[in-house]
Parts: C-alpha cells; sequence; structure tokens
C-alpha cells in the first residue's frame, strides 16, 4: 500500500507541475502566471483569463477583484458555465466549490479537460464534443491518434506506449530529428545508459528551435513512474512543429551507402606483386564525410594515398610488399562502411583452364534435395575456389574428398535456374557459369485427352500438355505402356507458352495404356487410360437462334453410317440441318434452331447409340427494366432482367462504380415468375468531383453481352447539393430575397424548389452554369416560410429550410391615407411601411371632438378609420404611424 501511496504522490507530482507549466505558457501573453495550481484558480479570476486565451472569447464582465467569497463564487461559476454551455464541453463530477475550496484532483481533471480540448483534440480533428469523429471515448481516442501520428514519424523505431517507452530518452530525440532532418544527428549514437543527458539534449533543441516548450522536465520524462497525461501534454506541442530559421541542421553520412571498388579491394587479389593497388571510394549518396582508409601487409602497416577526384569519390593507392594476405579499412567520419575491412589475397601464379566441374548436378535438381558438383583443380595450380551463386535461394557446402577434388553440395529451397559462377584466383574456370535448372516435381500439371481419356477413340489423336510453369524447368520424360505390354515414349514439343510442352499418341488397339511422367527423375504422373469406344459425338451444349450452330461426330476405322434425329421442343421441324463430311471418321452436323428450349439429338453411329443434349437460346429476347438508366446515390436502387423469354440460359450481372471497382449486387429470381431477376444495388457516393457519376452494368446471358450492354447509370448525389444564403435564413416583407443552389458535385438530376407559408411566393430560378442556380422570392406576408429543395426527388441536406419572414423596420412616410364616404371615412395603407401595427388616429370638429372613432385592421396591413362628429364644418385629423406623422398628417377637411 505504501509503495502505491508514493507511486500516486509521484505521477501527481508530475501531472501538477506540467498542467501548471502548460497553463502558464498560454498565460504569458497576458503577462500573468500561477504559483500554485490548487489554489490560483480558486476566485476564478485567472481561471477567466486562461479560458478566453484558449477560446479567443470574451467571458464578459466579471469580478476581476473578488473579495467576498460569494463574488469568487459568481467568476468560477462563469467559468464553469462558458465551458459546458458555450464551448460545449462536457465536465463530469466537478462544480464550484470543487474550485474555490479547493480539490487539487479534480483541478487537474479540469485542466487536463483543456488540454485534450484546445491543444490535442483540435489538433487531431477531434469534434467539439471531444469525441472522435468515427466514435468511442475520447482519451482513448487521443492517445491512440497521437500514438498513431508520433509511428508514422518514427516509422523505424518501436513504440509500445506515451510512458516508459520513453525513459531512455533515445524516442524524443528521434521525433525531433524526424520535424527537422539534421537537428539532432547525435541520436544515431545515443545509448539509453545516458538516458538524462538525451532527454536534456533533445528538449533543450525542441525549445529552441521547433518551439516545443518544456512543459514537462527531462527528469520526469525518464522517470519510470512518469505521468500518462503529462507526457500526452508535452508531445501533442510536435504536431505542427516547423525548424525556426537558422537552425542547425547538420548534414548525416551514411556509411552503408558507401561503394568502395578496384583490383585493390578484390579479394581474389592479384597473382604476382603488382607495381601498385587501386581502389575507388565512391561516397555519393552517402552524405558529406571524411575519407579515410588504412592499410595492413603480413608484415605490418602499408602506406595508403588518398587523392579527392573533387566528385564524391576518391582514388586510393597502396604498393604491396610482398605475397600474402593484405587487410584494407575504409572509414567516413571515423565510420566504418559497409563490408570493410576488405581481404586482399596477393599469390603466386595458377591456370583456370584446367580446372574441371563435372557431376549430375549440372542436368538440374529439385528443392530441398541436394545435388553435386565435383571441381577438380589438381592441375590447374595452388589457388582459391570462388563461388558465387544467383536465383533462387540456396544454401551450399563445399569439402575436399579423399582423391583431392573438391565437391559443391547445394540446397535450393526455391523453384528457378542457379546460375553457378566457379571462379579460381578470380578467373573462370571453362564452362562458368553454370546454369542449373532446379524444380519442384509436385507443382507440374498435366491435363490433356491423353491423361483422362474422355471419349477416347481408336483412330483418334491423344493430346497431353505438361505445365512446368510453377514447377520449374528439369529433365522431362513421358513414357507409355500399350495394352500388349510394350514400351513407348511420348515425344514432347514446346508450344507457344513458355515451359509448357506438348505430346501426342494415336491409340491403335482396344485396352488400357499406362501413361507415365518425370521430372527431374521423380514421378509426376501416373495415368491408366481406357480406349474403349467406337464413335463420339461432341458440340457445344447451348445453341443461339439466328447463327450456325455444329454437333461434331467421329467414328473409328471410318465408319460414318451415322443416323441423327432431333427430339423435344422446338422438335425437328424447329430446326434446319445440313450435314457436312470431313473425313472417313468425321461428320459435322450445322443447324439452326427456330424456338427456345432443349434440344435432344441423338446419333446411331458403329453401332454406338450417342446422345447430346443442347439447350437453344435467343439473347436478343432479354429485357432491362427502365429504371436501369438513372439512380440515387446512397440509395438502394433495383431494376429487372427478364429473360423469360430467351430460353433456359444463366445470367450474370456486373455492377461497377464511377471508378469501375466491382459494387455488391442482389440478384434474385421471383418464385412467382421462373426467367425474371430482380437486381439491387447502392451507389456510392461521388468521390471524385472530375470523375463523371456514371455507373456501369453489365448485363450477359450464358456468356454473351445482351443488346445495350454495359448500360452507363446516371448517378444523382443529393447529399452533395449545397444551398446557402440570406434567402434561407430570414426575409423582409415585399423585399426580394436570393439564395444559391450548388449542385456542380451532385451529377445528373432535377431540382425542385417550393415555398410554402402565409401565402404563396413567386421563385425565380436561374442556372448561372456548372448546375449552379441563383433563386430569389419575394415573401408577401409575415410569418415563417418553409423552403423545399430537392434533387432528383429527394430532399437536399438541410431541407426543408424555415425562413422566419418579418416586416421592415417602421417608415411613416410610406404610409398613405384616403378620405372616403365625404370625408366622413379614411382608408389608411401601411402595406409598404413596416412595423408591426401600431396605428394611431385622432379627430376633432372645429368646436368638438369626434363623438367616436373606430379603426378596422383588415388583416393586410390596411386599416378603415370611421367617425362622426357632432357638428358639421372643418375637421382636423392626426394620423400617426409607430409615434409618427404619416404624409400630410395633421390633415384638415371639411364635413357637411
Amino acid at each position: 500500500m505504501a509503495a502505491q501511496k508514493d507511486q500516486e504522490t509521484e505521477w501527481k507530482r508530475i501531472q501538477t507541475k506540467t498542467f501548471k507549466r502548460w497553463c502558464n505558457e498560454h498565460l504569458k501573453v497576458q503577462r500573468i502566471e500561477i504559483d500554485d495550481l490548487s489554489t490560483s484558480f480558486c476566485d476564478g479570476v485567472k481561471l477567466i483569463i486562461l479560458l478566453e486565451v484558449l477560446s479567443g472569447k470574451s467571458l464578459g464582465r466579471y469580478n476581476k477583484i473578488p473579495k467576498r467569497p460569494v463574488q469568487k463564487m459568481e467568476n468560477v461559476s462563469k467559468a464553469l458555465e462558458f465551458i459546458m454551455k458555450t464551448e460545449k464541453i462536457k465536465l463530469v463530477n466537478i462544480g464550484t466549490e470543487d474550485i474555490v475550496t479547493p480539490n487539487i484532483k479534480l483541478i487537474l481533471g479540469l485542466v487536463w479537460t483543456l488540454i485534450l480540448h484546445y491543444q490535442i483534440s483540435i489538433g487531431f480533428q477531434i469534434d467539439g464534443s471531444n469525441s472522435p469523429r468515427h466514435g468511442g471515448h475520447s482519451g482513448h481516442s487521443a492517445k491512440q491518434a497521437l500514438l498513431n501520428y508520433i509511428r508514422e514519424k518514427l516509422p523505424h523505431k518501436t513504440i509500445n506506449n506515451l510512458t516508459t517507452s520513453w525513459n531512455d530518452g533515445i524516442l524524443v530525440a528521434a521525433l525531433v530529428d524526424a520535424h527537422a532532418p539534421g537537428l539532432c544527428t547525435e541520436v544515431d549514437t545515443m545509448v539509453p545508459e545516458n538516458s538524462l543527458e538525451n532527454a536534456t539534449l533533445a528538449m533543450m533543441l525542441a525549445q529552441d528551435w521547433l518551439g516545443i516548450a518544456q512543459l514537462l522536465e527531462p527528469q520526469d520524462m525518464v522517470n519510470p513512474k512518469v505521468d500518462e497525461l503529462s507526457m500526452m501534454t508535452y508531445l501533442s506541442q510536435f504536431l505542427e512543429a516547423k525548424a525556426k530559421p537558422g537552425a542547425p541542421l547538420k548534414p548525416r553520412v551514411d556509411p552503408s551507402k558507401v561503394v568502395v571498388y578496384g583490383p585493390g579491394v578484390e579479394k581474389n587479389g592479384f597473382k604476382g606483386i603488382p607495381e601498385k593497388a587501386v581502389f575507388i571510394v565512391d561516397i555519393t549518396g552517402a552524405g558529406s564525410g571524411v575519407v579515410s582508409a588504412h592499410c595492413t601487409g603480413p608484415d605490418g602497416p602499408v602506406p595508403l594515398d588518398i587523392e579527392d577526384n573533387h566528385d564524391q569519390t576518391y582514388t586510393c593507392t597502396y604498393i604491396p610488399r610482398g605475397l600474402g594476405v593484405y587487410t584494407i579499412e575504409v572509414h567516413l567520419d571515423g565510420k566504418p562502411i559497409k563490408a570493410s575491412p576488405f581481404t586482399v589475397n596477393i599469390s603466386s601464379g595458377f591456370d583456370a583452364s584446367k580446372v574441371k566441374v563435372s557431376g549430375r548436378g549440372l542436368l538440374g535438381g529439385r528443392i530441398l534435395e541436394p545435388f553435386n558438383l565435383i571441381i577438380d583443380t589438381r592441375n590447374a595450380g595452388q589457388g582459391n575456389i570462388t563461388i558465387m551463386i544467383d536465383g533462387p535461394e540456396a544454401t551450399t557446402i563445399t569439402d575436399v574428398l579423399d582423391d583431392g577434388t573438391n565437391r559443391l553440395v547445394i540446397v535450393a529451397s526455391e523453384v528457378g535456374e542457379c546460375r553457378v559462377q566457379i571462379d579460381y584466383e578470380g578467373q573462370r574456370v571453362p564452362g562458368s557459369p553454370f546454369l542449373i535448372p532446379v524444380c519442384d516435381p509436385s507443382q507440374v500439371k498435366v491435363h490433356g485427352s491423353g491423361i483422362t481419356g474422355e471419349g477416347l477413340l481408336i483412330g483418334e489423336l491423344a493430346e497431353l500438355l505438361v505445365d512446368m510453369t510453377e514447377s520449374g524447368v528439369g529433365q522431362l520424360e513421358v513414357g507409355m505402356t500399350l495394352p500388349n505390354g510394350k514400351l513407348e515414349t511420348v515425344k514432347m514439343m514446346p508450344t507457344d507458352q513458355p515451359n509448357v510442352l506438348r505430346g501426342s499418341y494415336l491409340p491403335s488397339m482396344l485396352g488400357d495404356y499406362k501413361v507415365n511422367v518425370q521430372l527431374a527423375k521423380a514421378n509426376v504422373l501416373s495415368s491408366r487410360v481406357s480406349v474403349a469406344q467406337r464413335a463420339r459425338i461432341g458440340g457445344s451444349k447451348v445453341a443461339y437462334m439466328g447463327i450456325d450452330n455444329l454437333i461434331d461426330v467421329f467414328a473409328a476405322d471410318g465408319d460414318m453410317g451415322a443416323e441423327f434425329q432431333f427430339k423435344g421442343r422446338p422438335g425437328l421441324r424447329g430446326v434446319d440441318c445440313n450435314f457436312e463430311r470431313k473425313s472417313a471418321n468425321q461428320k459435322i452436323v450445322h443447324y439452326m434452331p427456330h424456338h427456345v428450349g432443349v434440344l435432344l439429338v441423338t446419333v446411331q453411329c458403329a453401332g454406338t447409340s450417342l446422345q447430346h443434349e443442347v439447350r437453344c437460346l435467343d439473347p436478343s429476347k432479354v429485357t432491362v427494366s427502365e429504371s436501369i438508366g438513372s439512380a440515387t446515390a446512397e440509395t438502394q436502387q433495383t431494376f429487372v432482367v427478364d429473360t423469360s423469354l430467351a430460353g433456359p440460359g444463366t445470367v450474370e450481372i456486373r455492377v461497377s462504380d464511377p471508378m469501375e471497382r466491382p459494387l455488391h449486387a442482389d440478384v434474385v429470381e421471383r418464385a412467382d415468375a421462373p426467367g425474371i431477376y430482380s437486381v439491387t444495388y447502392t451507389p456510392p457516393a461521388n468521390q471524385t468531383p472530375l470523375t463523371a457519376p456514371v455507373c456501369k452494368v453489365e448485363v450477359s446471358f450464358e456468356g454473351k453481352a445482351i443488346k445495350g450492354s454495359p448500360f452507363e447509370v446516371q448517378v444523382s448525389s443529393p447529399n452533395k447539393v449545397k444551398a446557402y444564403g440570406p434567402g434561407l435564413e430570414k426575409a423582409i416583407v415585399m423585399e426580394p430575397i436570393s439564395f444559391t443552389v450548388d449542385a456542380s458535385q451532385a451529377g445528373d438530376g432535377s431540382l425542385n424548389l417550393t415555398i410554402e407559408g402565409p401565402e404563396e411566393c413567386n421563385i425565380d430560378c436561374k442556372a448561372n452554369g456548372d448546375h449552379i442556380y441563383c433563386v430569389s422570392y419575394v415573401p408577401p406576408l409575415a410569418g415563417t416560410y418553409s423552403v423545399n429543395i430537392k434533387f432528383a426527388e429527394v430532399h437536399i441536406p438541410g431541407s426543408p429550410f424555415l425562413v422566419t419572414c418579418s416586416r421592415a423596420p417602421p417608415d411613416a412616410s410610406k404610409c398613405h391615407a384616403v378620405m372616403e364616404r365625404d370625408n366622413q371615412a379614411i382608408m389608411v395603407d401601411a402595406r409598404d411601411a413596416g412595423g408591426t401595427g401600431a396605428l394611431e388616429v385622432g379627430v376633432w370638429g372645429s368646436l368638438v371632438p369626434a363623438s367616436y372613432v373606430t379603426v378596422e385592421h383588415n388583416g393586410d396591413y390596411t386599416f378603415n378609420v370611421s367617425y362622426e362628429i357632432p357638428e358639421p364644418g372643418e375637421v382636423e385629423i392626426s394620423i400617426k404611424w409607430h409615434g409618427q406623422h404619416i404624409k400630410g398628417s395633421p390633415f384638415k377637411a371639411v364635413t357637411a
């Protein structure tokens, strides 16, 4: 329990310090800071200032120097209300008293909520509710988003978490260098033992040149108990980090990309002592650095000269002093390059032409099985054998036999051609390189009538194909045992396809033929083929209306007395036939059916009754419903394919989107109507504005495209239509107002506009080109209008729009009055005068006021005013609209 308490105290210490630094980092623009996170927010003043800095919004008036507890409570309450109601940030289990009291754990939770919303969520475009757009818990989402971002920046680093993975300081250094390559090249040589030094350097560079505030101290980052939320607060600053001008970016060198070549570094070396040994060091692509090289011979160090060629290459020269092995070391910026050190052998003479290579392995081998080569150098002088193998992955073993020859054992794990190059003291031996095929007999494919024996007849050529595409080539042997026991070889010939051979044989007797196939001496296939027929019928199982269809009959021994009979629907009378004799063994029937259905052909030939069933089809009779031509995106579409009059065939339907990617389509044959299929699919929303939103539907019947296929489907996307403008927000009575409808991304479709409200409105819609429309209307009366916008008969996003229409501000100069009934009545017209109906009328006679004055509203902002004056004479009439005299008021009139 004590250990758990210590751990809790440690993370709370780190978190409190980090969160306080985060607050001060934002408060410094107001030149204020907080000293103690637990008490600095108690009066609400600094909390309000922090919220105004973070949100860029004003919280209004508040108690800037609160002295009484109630004033502090008001400030804190105002801050919490702003967070929850204005910023729509959810707070859990925290109230005003928790900050005023204070409760440090809940205050830490509040600050973390602000960090998550204003720094992390905004950086990763997580919505205002602190929830990721794809759902899930906000904290988990922000953490995963940050982890994913860092892993993308550091693809070659292992990052398990946001706490202990960073304790050695190497990851933060790598993150700094990833945002400004060359800023922290020290990361290449950092070791975990120097964790604090690593973190201190990286965080200092991040602060100075990337603008990353040290919200977390290096000693806290390397602490195994470092708080995850503190790490997220610090690391999320890297989202928008860029190097400042003048950042000390250092060039990075990569010794592994240095290339060294030339006789002075070749392993085979020299035969005899050369005057000098030369090699080239090429650092192109490895970065700028200092090239150094050292040579050590049999008797010690050997002087080596390096000359800069000024093209990122260097010429190196040393002078061998005798026979033996020389070691060459090459470095770039003090780091050894790849393949260094090089060993060079300087030996006496030899004769590679007298080396002999033999063995069964030269003929080929099988995968995972050893095959041998014998290398005889006994008459070639003393020297070294060099073996290089290209091609399939293979392992090799060399040993010396008792007779002084060398045995090379090769075991290949893949199919292919092994290229075995054998050099003797740097020179090719006779026959090198040796091209040795390696095969996998288990992957050979053999097919054809000569193997399956389906319908095989005497005197008919039997073929077989051996496909070595996947097995690899090798020594192929195909043999055959005849029914009388005699052995024969089947000759195989190349075809147009690589690694595919064709062979054939001609059965001359009834009985079983046994065919054997071997590759590289391994059995591939042993097949027994029975020749027991004297006649055979063949041809397509499908026939089409209006074209010539064929049936082929083959008979052994020239017995072609074949008799044909057509039965079943459509029957003999529905078929036109003629016969063609191709040879003494073969007859072809040409026929053309007139009706769809199943046709059974029976042939009597060579004492055998043969039957052949044909489905007669007419693809031209397949129809598709008109609804196939148009569709609405993201809405289930259905069309009908009718094959009921086309015969007993198979329909195939493929639907693809505007990018020609396949779409799932459900094809269901109606139970009550065989041959009629309902096809349902859902077109996607158009993702590429430059691509026409056209889906493609391909309909084929028994493999043949029907008429009109492929069909182009114009897809409309109402959800891509945008409407905006003042005409969708609020309006003034009798004043024209407009809005814009942008259907440029919605594809083909009709635009439908209606406005419903207190009174009918006339709509004027003008096309501006590119499917953008300007719509205007004049609302005649005040009230709420419903603006309905449909595209392809579907409401667009936001439709219907509710528009509040009100009258204009009152303008008494636009209010008119007309005297009626011998000056005993007045009609007042305020329809164009704005306001809401505040009409004041006063009537006075020359001696006495009017007995009564009545004002009647007609419902359209016109008013009927009537009055009575007890005595005739001059009358003064005052008319005011919203407290202002109308034009001409006060009026004078004379009554009778």
